[in-house]
């Protein structure tokens, strides 16, 4: 048996390969599908089917573009119309064979209507070896059941609750569960960090599982959540059709009169360090673990984009193209290369981040608003804050109206990350504020010291 996971920075996103013999399956592709076709050739094999879980929405899938290259089938849910423009059509109880295994589809509704999960089955053998269970079981949490609105939430929880005890748990505790995400996912809220799982674990073990009965479970884990804005463009996608994505092996260099001239978005993803020392004025901030699940939230998908990288380093350059196109950036540009030095040759203005000590904030005593950008299920009304005003990261770019513009704004996360970024976007529109330094840890052990 051939088997080997295929991780995407960033998004959390897991995609498999599996096979036996010459033959091998793809299980939910992510877009640039390059990994894919490599693999195969290398274990001189052959891509002949392509399984999707479900319609993805955090990130664009890359079933079409991988069965154009590979003439591969591409096999989706019967169980939900969605009017997708491909796909053979696949229902509860189907099998598709791959050389000597066996695959099985499992209808598991919950996550979304039509969701499918995949048991695995060696030859002549009657019980299922391995399980790709898409979003509706994740390591140590499950997938989300609150996409078709507040009204569907108590029939789509109890539909997920019902896929996992008469559709999961039947295959057996030894089976081998392997998800469509891990920790870091905006589908889950508390995925756990771990290689793998087995079914027997997660019904042991997962939280969101321990619980008497089916009304328990509904009443605890159905909830609404917070929707990233790109999500919608991603549902398209995945049912409709992205462009193809080339494989440059960079990006032209601009300069910054083109990226003005075009408004072109630049994403800073320097260290924050170097953030905190000098940016030019404008430019978004984000991290290498964040850029994923925030890009398309700060700004439009539809939006031009350029990157300032360290160093100028190309092969950096290139992971975070790969990552912008898989969220569904069409237009990303290139790169500024030696933007800072050139900038200030230009004798431009130099944008830099305020920041402010764990100590300092809590010494306050002044009418200043904190900008709490963690989830609300992350605050206590214990924590040493005052004047908190709560906008998540995901909806800033709708909300940060909410501010005042008569007072100090001070921008807090869990570690500083989020907050820089938070306060990079907020002064491209106009609105000062300064960073905590440390995030909350720092504030909460400062204030208990």
């Amino acid at each position: 048996m051939f088997f080997k996971k295929i991780e995407s920075e960033g998004l959390a996103h897991f995609s498999y390969m599996i096979g036996d013999g010459s033959e091998l399956a793809v299980i939910d592709p992510r877009r640039d599908v390059q990994v894919y076709i490599d693999t195969a050739s290398e274990a001189g094999m052959s891509i002949t089917t392509i399984l999707e879980t479900h319609r993805n929405e955090d990130y664009t899938i890359g079933s079409i573009e991988l069965a154009d290259k590979t003439g591969a089938t591409v096999y989706i849910s019967g169980h939900e119309d969605l009017g997708y423009v491909y796909g053979n059509k696949i229902h509860d109880g189907d099998e598709i064979t791959v050389s000597s295994l066996k695959i099985k589809a499992l209808h598991t509704p919950g996550h979304t209507l039509g969701h499918l999960a995949y048991a695995v089955y060696e030859a002549d053998r009657d019980q299922a070896y391995m399980v790709f269970t898409g979003d509706c079981l994740f390591m140590g949490d499950l997938g989300r059941t609150d996409f078709y609105g507040e009204d569907n939430l108590e029939k789509m929880t109890g539909l997920l609750y019902d896929s996992i005890v008469e559709k999961l748990y039947p295959l057996g505790d030894h089976v081998l569960a392997y998800p469509a995400h891990g920790f870091g996912s905006p589908c889950g809220a508390s995925v756990e960090d771990r290689p793998y799982t087995t079914i027997g674990y997660e019904r042991l073990f997962n939280p969101e599982l321990q619980v008497a009965s089916k009304e328990e479970f509904i009443e605890s884990f159905g909830r609404m959540r917070i929707k990233p804005r790109y999500f919608e463009v991603m549902e398209v996608n995945n049912v409709k059709g992205a462009p193809f994505v080339d494989h440059p092996t960079s990006l032209p260099a601009l300069t910054m009169e083109q990226i003005e001239q075009q408004n072109i978005q630049l994403f800073d993803v320097r260290a924050k360090e170097a953030f905190f020392g000098g940016h030019i004025p404008d430019s978004l901030f984000l991290s290498r673990r964040n850029f994923s699940n925030f890009a398309a939230n700060l700004i439009d998908v539809t939006t031009p984009i350029a990157f300032i990288v360290p160093d100028d380093s190309v092969s950096i350059l290139m992971d975070f193209y790969f990552m912008a196109r898989r969220i569904g950036f069409e237009q990303v540009e290139g790169y500024v290369p030696d933007a800072l030095n050139v900038w200030q040759i230009q004798g431009r203005p130099v944008a830099k981040v305020a920041t402010i000590t764990a100590e300092d904030y809590l010494s306050l005593d002044d009418d200043s608003v904190l900008l709490d950008i963690r989830k609300p299920a992350n605050l206590s009304d214990d924590d040493p804050v005052r004047n908190r005003i709560n906008i998540p990261l995901e909806e800033i770019y709708k909300d940060y109206d909410q501010l005042p513009r008569d007072k100090d704004i001070y921008t807090l996360c869990a570690s500083g990350d989020r907050a820089t970024t938070a306060s990079s976007f907020l002064r491209s529109k106009g609105i000062a504020s300064a960073v905590i330094e440390g995030g909350f840890q720092a504030l909460q052990k400062k204030s208990q010291e």
